[in-house]
């Protein structure tokens, strides 16, 4: 099958198996606390807005793929770059976007218990400063961009740009939404964490 086949037909697959997998993990880590793992967000506030645009875009991705098998004349419709649908690039965005993927599921199950969807008020969490976390403060939020932009790679076009735009935009907001508030929570212990640690990148020699 060639290359650029085989990501018409990897793309919708891998996020059907995304949203089952993420659910699926939702519903046992709830069943087992006995009580949602989603953080509340009152309308308004940056959480709220980044919870439903990241609830948008998933859905909207999620849509486009599948609907380019049966239909791949729909790529005019999304705006593809012809020049950048070469196969390399097309497979390194597909790998760039398991990284990003395997990066998150790690953080997340290292987290394990004290993970939540963001900054719960009213949760019972521990500031987490070991593991991924003596590294870079936003690993998870790491990942997330190298999967979007191992999507745009994977799928070159308006509409997956305006996705990693957007999708970078709202990590950033979330991760300093997230930032205040566990200094607000924690006080001196986060705030010194937050001064010896990067945010994104790790230090070299880390």
């Amino acid at each position: 099958m060639p290359a650029l086949d085989f990501a018409r037909a990897a793309l919708p697959t891998f996020f059907t198996l995304l949203a089952l997998v993420y659910v699926t993990r939702m519903a046992g880590a709830e069943a087992r606390a006995g009580f949602s793992l989603s953080a509340s967000a009152r309308p308004g506030t940056v959480q709220h807005v980044t919870h439903s645009l990241f609830r948008t875009l998933r859905l909207a991705i999620w849509g486009v793929t599948v609907i380019r098998v049966p239909f791949p004349q729909f790529d005019a419709q999304i705006g593809v770059f012809p020049v950048l649908m070469h196969p390399a690039l097309v497979l390194c965005g597909l790998a760039l976007l398991l990284a990003g993927f395997v990066l998150c599921s790690y953080v997340h199950h290292y987290m394990a218990g004290d993970w939540r969807t963001g900054v719960e008020e009213r949760a019972e969490t521990n500031l987490i400063t070991s593991g991924p976390f003596a590294r870079l403060r936003h690993p998870m939020f790491l990942g997330v961009v190298i999967s979007q932009i191992g999507f745009f790679l994977a799928l070159p076009s308006v509409f997956s740009l305006i996705c990693l735009v957007a999708g970078i935009v709202a990590v950033i907001a979330q991760a300093r939404f997230e930032e205040k508030e566990l200094a607000r929570r924690f006080g001196a212990p986060y705030l010194a964490y937050l001064a010896l640690t990067p945010g994104w990148l790790p230090r070299r020699g880390a």
